[in-house]
């Protein structure tokens, strides 16, 4: 073997195993879905719940970044259950998997500094009996959340941010789509503990189609900006800011009623 030929089989060798290591660099997820310990974790199959309304991964930890890598979370079906929740916990990333069939895809709530990215959630496209629908990403009472780069389908909201608590966050190029029984696309508004809304949010990039309200802020919500979003909704209204300090800021807005 000449030179050249011995230097590419070291590189495609040096390849495959910096490829297998980056594979094998993680901690599997618990059977139990339960992560309260720090550390890289890493999805290896799917997860499948026939017939409870827990959620499949439960998040309690500080320092935790989560893999799906590729794979599914699938509920129950019915409006049952959470796909990942994430409660209490700092410097938290999930991200690159895909979760279905649940009440909730994410819930963020009482946390801080997490990062949500490359998921795929799918509702049902329920009937809207009780409140709230099928929800895509909730967050309450959470700082520093980024919700980016990810597509919601087919449930009756995609994304709802309550609570005087959360602030800070960031909401950018997502895709909401509402498929049937879709009612609000983003969402601000208080929780039941706190008449206080949400505080300065931004939100921008999102495109958000088939809901009938694209965005709306309650009045309790404030100093949020919405900003170069692109919103088809059906004859009811692209934007409902009911307080005049969240910002409007170049949204494009297409009425697909006939």
């Amino acid at each position: 073997m000449n030179m050249k030929r011995l230097v590419m089989a070291c590189a495609a060798i040096l390849t495959l195993t910096t490829t297998l290591a980056a594979a094998n660099d993680g901690k599997r997820v618990p059977f139990s879905g339960i992560i309260d310990s720090p550390g890289n974790y890493v999805l290896q199959s799917d997860l499948r719940s026939l017939n409870n309304d827990r959620a499949a991964i439960t998040i309690t930890a500080n320092d935790v970044t989560v893999d799906l890598n590729g794979l599914s979370l699938t509920g129950a079906g019915g409006k049952l259950g959470v796909g990942i929740m994430i409660n209490g916990a700092q410097g938290v990333r999930v991200s690159n998997g895909m979760i279905s069939k649940s009440a909730f895809g994410v819930i963020v709530m009482n946390s801080s500094n997490v990062a949500l990215t490359n998921l795929q959630i799918r509702g049902e496209g329920l009937p809207i009996v009780s409140l709230p629908p099928e929800t895509g990403v909730m967050i309450v009472q959470s700082t520093n959340v980024v919700v980016e780069q990810n597509s919601i389908h087919n449930t009756g909201l995609g994304i709802f941010v309550r609570g005087g608590m959360s602030t800070g966050n960031r909401i950018a190029n997502n895709t909401l789509t509402a498929g049937t029984n879709g009612v609000l696309g983003i969402c601000y508004n208080p929780t039941a503990a706190d008449a206080n809304g949400p505080v300065g949010d931004l939100v921008y990039g999102n495109s958000i189609s088939g809901f009938g309200v694209g965005i709306q802020a309650s009045t309790m919500s404030r100093y949020n900006v919405f900003k170069g979003n692109t919103i088809f909704f059906n004859g009811s209204s692209a934007m409902e800011l009911l307080n005049d300090t969240n910002m409007d800021m170049d949204n494009t807005k297409v009425d697909l009623a006939p």
